[in-house]
């Protein structure tokens, strides 16, 4: 059950969901009148499957709870619109059989998983759109984003991987004392909504100097968070977006993010000094979906 802003974003990232062995469909309680139109202004080549009456919606347990039984919104001032039977944006991944292998429900439909995110949160999955390599010293480090374009309330995941040198470990960041742990901050800004990061368990050893077991990470190692766009729904007054142009997007119209990864390098003899090194990440924005279908294709609700 997914929001028309989202399905254009799924649509490009559509041989993605493929190469994980996923198929797409899109359901929604639009006429199919309605979803026709969409799919061939935006080229949507999925299905779009109309739930006129919201039965499967209601059968999932996902119907908007706060629209009661012949409720009606003026969106854009161009008439009201009927939203009982409306559906809160889901995913729901399921097996040949039929059985709901994993689900998202969001009572916020201004945020929308992109199809990087539903890999990594479902499957596990790091589909990485873009990485890039940073100096970093002896280690090796990376920056990764699951998308390499955004809009209002998309809901991405970004990483950093780390490859430390055989016979080196850095500390995770539980290590405390005169230890210099792991930690990755980003810096805060109106535009984004910035999720917990998701640390690697690390190993406890106890290296020859220290009188304690230490939290210790080798290899390669990778840390995630969330990253969503700020949404900006329910203001559809074109002086609104363009405030967040002017705030939130570059002079080439994209979406800028940074941060900082600190840590420390060890052997079981020396270390190196701390070390804070910059992250940066850019997105393509693209803008919201403003074009609304058209008023014959308005369905009717017979509830």
């Amino acid at each position: 059950m997914f929001c028309k802003g989202q399905l254009g974003e799924l649509q490009r990232d559509l041989p993605l969901l493929k190469r994980a062995g996923l198929g797409l469909a899109a359901i929604s309680y639009d006429s199919r009148a309605a979803l026709h139109d969409f799919a061939l202004r935006k080229g949507i080549a999925f299905p779009l499957l109309s739930d006129h009456e919201s039965v499967v919606i209601r059968a999932y347990g996902v119907a908007d709870r706060r629209y009661h039984r012949g409720a009606q919104l003026d969106v854009d001032s161009s008439g009201e619109v009927p939203v009982y039977g409306l559906a809160y944006s889901s995913v729901f991944i399921l097996s040949p059989d039929g059985t709901v292998r994993w689900r998202f429900v969001s009572e916020h439909e201004e945020l929308r998983l992109t199809a990087g995110s539903i890999l990594h949160r479902s499957l596990g999955q790091f589909a990485d759109q873009t990485r890039s390599p940073l100096d970093a010293g002896s280690v090796h480090l990376e920056i990764t984003a699951s998308d390499t374009s955004a809009s209002l309330g998309s809901r991405l995941t970004i990483g950093v991987e780390l490859q430390i040198p055989p016979g080196w470990h850095v500390y995770g960041p539980q290590v405390g004392g005169d230890y210099h742990g792991t930690t990755w901050r980003m810096d805060s800004s109106e535009c984004s909504i910035i999720g917990d990061v998701e640390y690697p368990e690390p190993q406890w050893e106890q290296p020859a100097f220290a009188d304690r077991r230490l939290p210790e990470y080798t290899g390669t190692i990778r840390l995630t968070r969330e990253f969503i766009i700020t949404p900006m729904v329910r203001d559809n007054r074109p002086a609104v977006l363009e405030r967040f142009r002017k705030s939130c997007l570059d002079s080439d119209s994209r979406f800028r993010a940074s941060g900082s990864l600190e840590f420390q390098t060890c052997s079981d003899r020396q270390c190196f000094p701390p070390q804070s090194v910059p992250l940066k990440w850019s997105f393509a924005f693209t803008p919201p979906d403003r074009d609304r279908v058209p008023l014959e294709h308005w369905r009717v609700f017979e509830h």
